[in-house]
């Protein structure tokens, strides 16, 4: 089999895993109903934390298919970066202080761009994920650099040398921990920041842990479209910062009254 054929059987897996998980997610959704106990909300927490994780592996299977899928379609609109990482890194920074882990957001009040705001908000999921497995701070921080959006996620955790850095930037690693390789999900960040136009970038030095870069050019947007961000849903009816967070939260985060 190709690489072309092994690509389309994978997105139709995906395809299939999704449908069998939305049939999951309605029946935890009626037992919601129902469950009026402690012990019946902790099952259903575990089911739909096990939910969840299955569902951001699927969103990456599909992803990875978008992305390697020749010349990958990009929905462009012109969106308010500035509203949108707000509003993105306050869902992330509720989730996160379930496990200790304190986001602070820095981010102009306005700032217009022309992206594909999905796979913005996926890569800044990535990026914010990968910062919360090192340490226990992070700071998401958005800037205008000229003509150009500057996204910047830094973290507190273990220092990391150039020649790693490096090999993190080029999907290897070496003998870096696991959470500081960030595994396809760097490597998904990189290809949506140069989908766009721009690229990732990683600086490390002494004390300071890892931070993640991305410039992006902002485009020409029109005022008259703007589109304003909004909460958005994972296709299987969960929060989409729960979904991409999922593999770092605790099943209470995914109790009946806990979840968004």
């Amino acid at each position: 089999m190709d690489l072309e054929s092994l690509g389309k059987e994978s997105a139709r897996t995906a395809a299939a895993l999704r449908m069998q998980l939305a049939q999951m997610t309605a029946a935890s959704q009626l037992l919601e109903r129902t469950a009026s106990d402690a012990t019946s909300r902790e099952h259903l927490a575990i089911l739909n934390q096990g939910i969840c994780r299955m569902l951001r592996i699927v969103g990456r299977m599909e992803l990875a298919y978008r992305l390697g899928d020749g010349v990958p379609q990009m929905e462009l609109a012109a969106i308010d970066l500035g509203q949108m990482v707000k509003e993105l890194g306050e869902q992330m920074a509720r989730l996160l202080s379930g496990i200790n882990v304190t986001l602070t957001v820095q981010a102009p009040p306005h700032l217009l761009g022309r992206v594909d705001r999905g796979l913005l908000r996926h890569m800044l999921l990535e990026l914010v994920s990968n910062g919360a497995r090192a340490g226990d701070r992070v700071r998401l921080t958005l800037l205008q650099k000229e003509d150009q959006a500057m996204f910047s996620v830094e973290d507190n955790g273990p220092d990391v040398s150039m020649e790693r850095l490096k090999d993190t930037l080029s999907g290897e690693g070496g003998d870096m921990p696991e959470w500081r390789r960030g595994g396809s999900g760097i490597a998904i960040a990189q290809q949506i920041a140069v989908l766009h136009g721009g690229r990732l970038m990683a600086d490390g030095a002494s004390g300071r842990g890892l931070n993640m870069v991305v410039t992006i050019p902002l485009g020409k947007a029109e005022l008259g479209r703007l589109e304003s961000p909004r909460l958005r849903w994972d296709r299987g009816g969960f929060d989409e910062a729960l979904v991409g967070l999922s593999h770092l939260l605790p099943a209470q985060a995914f109790a009946p009254e806990g979840r968004c």
